[in-house]
């Protein structure tokens, strides 16, 4: 235990430096606001060309300045200045922060921050910006985390984590679910004080691969990339599959506060605890730094009206954090018992105005059943539901609902009333004053959707017919049928499956008018099909955010790029082109080429002066190549090669990538893909010349970190890997019976890492996935990441599959990410993998079209002399036209050639290509 208690003595010292540092905030925000005064808010904005995504941040600070009263607006809505202008005390700002316990990082940024506050309104500079380039982005982000009072809160938090598990007992396997864990300074607290030997099982998540990819490498946690604005089962978590839930300093991001809350309720299991750190209101100091994240980003659809973001208590305000008081009534409302507050009332204000809520479920539901009471009302003795053959009458449900308590119960009677039991928290029924004909309703156990129609269908004086969410689409269409349903709610699956199940035809569902499906994707071809067994199809669902159509993988790509300007990523991945090409320069100026401006040599003499092994031969004419291609090199009469540039521009290749790095940084918020092209490019010459290993510089001691990180960072990886996953899982969902992938090359695992849950979600257990590659090292890996949700196989891409064991005709998608462009001839290579899909299975692939020369100066090492297409033009990668005919060479119907044109990265030619075997 941490044994971490307040100190009356130390909390008004705490108080006076957070009061100092407001201070200091406050005058920065009246110097940078000074220009601008005497004027309205719209003035002031446009005087000072403020942002859109910046105006709520522009009136919290007006506002701050008024209570301070270093501003007075007058009757006209007019700001002006109150008294001189103080300049603030920055040389402060290393001591006061040191006193309250925060790392010198913290110090450093706000000080940036304050002497900028104008150019940071304008989104001239972003907070990002002003981080050393050498920095740790996570790190440095996550320093306002790491002090006193915010760590006394996390310890108090680990406390009560490690409380619980006391309480259990070793026997049980305490699960913890952490939710946007960010920098992971309350993991760590917790992990510090879990009893030595007790199973926890602790989840990770975060809705940025930056810090769940941060927490796996550096505190060995399991990790999971969730985001708290949409439904947590539909992206793998389970029902009642959590004893504890944390929530330090994210929950504020929530579009809507009570919403989460219901999902965390819907995620914990009866009696698990929940604890919340957040703020409870402004801080003037955060204000003026890390406030500026949390303005929407400038690709956000938000971003020109920040206040329309947020869809509770705080939609058309300014307001990010609720007060203490509105936090205690929203986790109330969504079913939870408030245990204590830290520090509560007695302690006085709570430093920086952040508190930790300990709140618990209920054993039982605890549920308000007095609107579904006055529903049931007159029912008397009549079956109003039937769960899984059970009939139930009005009182039975009241008494099970009421007593409700466990979502994760293998008894179908007991999740379905759970799931009723918190539908109440949202649906409030109220008796209905319809004459229609009472509707018989058939809904599915395990779903909450269909809990919520139930009381919708009682308020009608209907019945329910709940179903086990595992019944087969045969056996479901006969319920249909013996139940004379006149509605029907079913999952996107169910939708898919049951027109198309061989008894559908010759089923009577005369009776059935509608059936409703609660999940995005259902098109204008599953309409048709149930319209012609007789019913409408309507879709409740909104789509999730960024995501117009669940189904579309264009879509469902793009929202995986949501918060990144993909402009700004375009231009860093030209930027590190043009680091990658005067590198090669470098390489042949440290060979003794080209150290004076207007020197020439021919091909011969370079190739002799740098001595490049007989592997990479090939490798240095693809330099020259692409050298005179750019303009660097000039070719001369004679065949002599001049360089049109000046060698102080490719004598230090510091210079030359640090404004690569800042750019990438910039636009993806880390920089493992510039760390990784910069240590390469140091070592240029011994990796031609064959005296370092390319493969040492990918896979330290080893270890496939840096790796991962390069398949995982750019936009482009974030837009193929979410693709490829749309893809796969659009083209298996619906099917019959176990479905079957392979992925081929699978490397580092990270087209893993996103299609295989994509399918978990969709198909649940009857998805089989076969991970391959060349490597046992890769295999390995795999298997430690994923256990027995992969199957496992070696599988060399340049060999014939079948040849290798592997059974033709076997596999319902073939997923390549990233790997043929290793192969030695594509069309064979492409050949082989369809001879593994079925009749109509589809491979999806995922590949760079045109030449990358960062590849080229890094990973081009690698890469073995081909002969296909590419033998005769030496390029690293066929070109779009190439792979199309590829793909139409191995006899497969075109399905998805993305992105599309028109799209931001589309002229970084990396491609997602989908192509069908034929049926027959």
């Amino acid at each position: 235990m941490s044994h971490v208690l307040p100190d009356s003595r130390q909390e008004p010292r705490l108080l006076d430096e957070l009061g100092h540092l407001d201070a200091i905030s406050r005058a920065a925000m009246a110097a940078a606001l000074r220009p601008a005064l005497p004027g309205t808010e719209d003035a002031v904005a446009a005087a000072l060309s403020v942002a859109p995504r910046h105006r709520c941040l522009l009136r919290r600070w007006l506002a701050a300045l008024t209570g301070a009263g270093a501003v007075r607006r007058d009757e006209a809505g007019v700001f002006h200045r109150v008294g001189p202008t103080e300049a603030p005390a920055l040389h402060e700002l290393p001591g006061r922060y040191a006193r309250l316990g925060f790392p010198p990082e913290m110090a450093r940024l706000h000080r940036a921050a304050l002497e900028r506050l104008p150019t940071l309104l304008s989104d001239r500079v972003t907070l990002a910006d002003l981080l050393p380039e050498d920095c740790d982005i996570v790190t440095s982000l996550g320093a306002y985390q790491r002090n006193i009072f915010t760590g006394r809160l996390h310890a108090r938090c680990a406390d009560l984590v490690a409380a619980e598990a006391a309480r259990r007992g070793g026997a049980h396997r305490l699960r913890v679910v952490e939710l946007g864990g960010g920098s992971g300074a309350t993991t760590e607290a917790v992990l510090k004080v879990l009893p030595d030997g007790h199973p926890a099982d602790y989840l990770f998540t975060d809705v940025s691969p930056l810090h769940t990819g941060a927490a796996a490498e550096r505190l060995g946690v399991r990790t999971a990339l969730l985001d708290i604005d949409t439904d947590f089962t539909a992206q793998g978590l389970t029902a009642g599959g959590a004893d504890v839930v944390v929530a330090a300093n994210v929950l504020h991001n929530a579009s809507d506060v009570p919403a989460v809350l219901r999902r965390v309720r819907r995620l914990l299991a009866p009696g698990g605890t929940l604890l919340v750190v957040d703020s409870a209101g402004d801080c003037d100091t955060v204000l003026t730094s890390m406030q500026f994240l949390l303005s929407p980003p400038a690709s956000s659809r938000y971003a020109a009206d920040p206040r329309a973001r947020f869809t509770d208590r705080r939609t058309g305000t300014d307001t990010v954090f609720p007060t203490a008081d509105e936090w205690a009534e929203d986790l109330t409302a969504a079913g939870f018992a408030v245990r204590t507050r830290y520090p509560d009332d007695s302690a006085g204000p709570a430093p920086a105005g952040q508190y930790l809520w300990h709140a618990v479920v209920p054993e039982k539901s605890g549920a308000d059943i007095e609107p579904l009471r006055l529903v049931l009302n007159g029912r008397g003795d009549e079956p109003v539901c039937t769960v899984d053959g059970t009939d139930f009458d009005a009182a039975a449900v009241l008494a099970a609902v009421q007593h409700a308590c466990d979502p994760r119960s293998p008894d179908a009677p007991a999740r379905f009333f759970t799931d009723v039991a918190d539908a109440l928290a949202v649906v409030r029924p109220r008796p209905a004053a319809d004459s229609a004909p009472p509707p018989q309703i058939l809904v599915l156990t395990g779903d909450t959707a269909g809990a919520e129609a139930a009381l919708r269908t009682w308020t009608r004086g209907g019945h329910v017919t709940a179903v086990p969410s595992t019944t087969p689409p045969a056996r479901l269409l006969a319920d249909l049928e013996l139940l004379a349903a006149t509605e029907a709610v079913l999952p996107l699956t169910l939708v898919r499956a049951l027109p198309t199940a061989p008894t559908a035809a010759l089923t009577d569902l005369s009776a059935l008018t509608r059936v409703i499906c609660p999940e995005p994707g259902a098109g204008p071809g599953d309409a048709a099909a149930w319209a012609a067994l007789g019913p409408c199809l309507e879709q409740t669902a909104l789509p999730p955010r960024g995501v117009e159509d669940g189904t579309d993988p264009a879509a469902a790509a793009d929202a995986a790029l949501e918060g990144l300007d993909l402009h700004a990523s375009v231009d860093a991945v030209h930027e590190v082109a043009r680091a990658a090409l005067h590198s090669m320069l470098h390489t042949l100026y440290r060979a003794g080429c080209y150290t004076r401006p207007g020197d020439r040599h021919t091909a011969e003499r370079i190739a002799a002066a740098v001595g490049p092994a007989p592997d990479h031969r090939r490798l240095l004419r693809r330099w020259l190549t692409v050298l005179t291609e750019e303009g660097l090199l000039t070719r001369e009469d004679g065949g002599t090669l001049g360089c049109a540039t000046d060698p102080e521009s490719y004598t230090d290749l510091d210079s030359v990538w640090r404004q690569a790095r800042r750019r990438w940084r910039n636009a993806h918020g880390t920089d493992a893909t510039v760390t990784y092209a910069r240590g390469s490019a140091g070592e240029l010459l011994p990796l031609m010349r064959g005296e370092r290993s390319a493969a040492q510089l990918l896979f330290p001691r080893g270890e496939t970190d840096t790796a991962r990180s390069l398949y995982r960072e750019s936009a482009t990886a974030r837009y193929q890997h979410h693709a490829a996953a749309a893809l796969v899982a659009g083209h298996l969902r619906g099917g019959p019976g176990a479905r079957r992938v392979l992925e081929a090359g699978g490397g580092t695992a990270t087209t893993t890492e996103v299609v295989l849950p994509e399918l978990e979600r969709d198909l649940g257990t009857s998805v089989e996935y076969l991970f391959t590659d060349v490597s046992p090292f890769f295999l390995d890996h795999a298997r430690a990441r994923f256990g027995d949700r992969l199957r496992y196989g070696l599988l060399d891409i340049d060999r014939d599959p079948v040849a290798q064991g592997h059974r033709a005709g076997s596999y319902d998608a073939v997923v390549a990410g990233g790997v043929l462009n290793a192969a030695v001839d594509t069309d064979a290579a492409v050949r082989g993998l369809v001879r593994l899909l079925v009749p109509g299975g589809l491979l999806v692939l995922t590949e760079p079209t045109r030449e990358e020369y960062w590849v080229l100066a890094s990973q081009g090492f690698l890469l073995a002399a081909p002969r296909d297409a590419r033998a005769a033009t030496g390029a690293s990668f066929l070109t779009h036209a190439q792979w199309r005919a590829v793909l139409a060479g191995a006899g497969l119907q075109p399905v998805a050639d993305l992105p599309a044109d028109g799209h931001p990265l589309h002229p970084l030619g990396h491609r997602v290509f989908a192509a069908r075997r034929p049926l027959t």
